[in-house]
């Protein structure tokens, strides 16, 4: 396993700990050896005849190599990493280092769509679904927009599209808890 080079406020570059290139295309297959790999290289249990330390140092490795293949394995989280690995937090509302606005407009947007739930609701199960997979194409195109803007480049652009995936998801997240 290579050592994890740590970025800024002590952010692990998983991609380095997987030895795998920082891009958000990656090869999955390379993705799952690799993991499996390592999983076998730095398990717990092949240490169980170390010293405490040792066998502590283990269990942070295997732990962190657990963490790097959850992240890259998910397309979203695998591009909200680029983005912090880029400078910028999501989960941050520093001006600078943080989760960009949105936008008035696109705020403005949400109020809207949560009355177009209000209604919908009141017309039916079909009604909720057409606006569910209009949100939901609305959210993937927004994620690919991401996407291309890291594949360009542009980490503020990129973030700002995905901190706009992240409502719509939690809106799709609202939508589906409703319907249970």
């Amino acid at each position: 396993m290579n050592e994890p080079r740590k970025q800024g406020a002590g952010e692990v570059d998983y991609f380095a700990c997987l030895d795998l290139p920082r891009r958000h295309a990656i090869d999955r297959a390379a993705l799952e050896r690799r993991y499996l790999e390592l999983s076998r290289e730095v398990h717990p249990d092949r240490f169980a005849g170390a010293s405490s330390g040792e066998q502590r140092a283990a269990v942070e490795r295997a732990s962190l190599v657990n963490a790097a293949y959850r992240a890259l394995r998910d397309p979203v989280r695998r591009a909200e990493h680029l983005v912090k690995l880029g400078g910028i937090d999501l989960d941050l509302t520093d001006p600078e280092r943080g989760a960009p606005d949105p936008g008035k407009a696109f705020l403005i947007e949400m109020i809207e769509l949560r009355e177009a739930l209000e209604e919908a609701q009141g017309a039916g199960a079909a009604a909720v679904g057409r606006l569910r997979g209009a949100i939901e194409a609305r959210a993937e195109e927004t994620l690919d927009a991401g996407i291309d803007a890291i594949d360009g480049g542009e980490v503020r652009e990129a973030a700002r599209h995905l901190v706009i995936h992240r409502y719509l998801q939690r809106f799709l997240d609202e939508i589906d808890g409703e319907a249970h």
